[in-house]
């Protein structure tokens, strides 16, 4: 059964410092793509292990102006997301009133809305 090591990245100017805490371990890397492979060989390199003798788990840390940035986006994107389905239910809503409490043609309903009379079926349609 492999060792399993937890391994940290974290920018610093323009290199990556890779700290393994369990065994006193650093290394770097140039690019984010590096980063697995200079953990893993910091791991085996140091234990004297065969390749595949240890998993090291790696977590990078994204500097703090980029990840607030991220998840702000992340966030309104939600938002915006829950937005957008609650607007269609309205929409159907509407067209679904004008149709049945109205009682408006589709046609009528769709020159009120700005819709097709094609669409307005497809939305009273749509549950």
């Amino acid at each position: 059964m492999a060792h399993e090591y937890k391994a940290t990245a974290r920018r610093e100017g323009k290199w990556w410092i890779i700290t393994v805490p369990e065994i006193d371990a650093v290394t770097q890397a140039r690019h984010v793509r590096e980063i697995q492979t200079m953990a893993d060989g910091v791991v085996t390199a140091m234990l004297d292990l065969d390749e595949g003798e240890a998993t090291v788990t790696v977590s990078i840390e994204m500097p703090a102006n980029a990840k607030e940035a991220w998840e702000e986006a992340a966030r309104l994107q939600a938002q915006s997301e829950q937005s957008s389905q609650r607007a269609a239910a309205l929409r159907r809503e509407a067209v679904r009133n004008l149709l049945t409490e109205a009682q408006l043609s589709q046609s009528d309903a769709g020159a009120l809305l700005g819709l097709s009379y094609q669409r307005v079926q497809q939305l009273a349609k749509t549950v």
